[in-house]
């Protein structure tokens, strides 16, 4: 394992796009030298139900987890994306916020 990986916001919780933090993003995986070779693995479901940590276990991605020991409450906001370590073809992961989020009043 000599990979790192990059993750970013894409888009905040306010519905904002990261344009800036996206081509950061791209160089520093090299997916323009992908061409058409890699895949996206995107995740979605209800609030607190464990996306994160399910991304983390199976992609050795590093999204923030939720604290049970603090109690429930939002993590992700927005959409968050990251490379898969080690893994072929070049994965990227995307942690889409909880569609039912109770501090939206949803």
């Amino acid at each position: 394992m000599g990979e790192l990986c990059h993750s970013l916001q894409l888009i905040d919780g306010n519905g904002k796009f990261n344009v800036a933090g996206l081509d950061e993003f791209v160089k520093a995986v090299k997916l323009t030298q992908c061409g058409l070779s890699y895949a996206v693995v995107g995740i979605m479901g209800p609030q607190s139900s464990g996306k994160s940590t399910l991304l983390n276990h199976l992609f050795h991605t590093n999204f923030k987890e939720m604290d049970a020991y603090k109690g429930r409450s939002q993590t992700t906001k927005g959409i968050w994306m990251a490379n898969c370590v080690d893994i072929e073809p070049l994965t990227i992961v995307m942690d889409l916020e909880g569609t039912d989020g109770r501090e939206r009043g949803e």
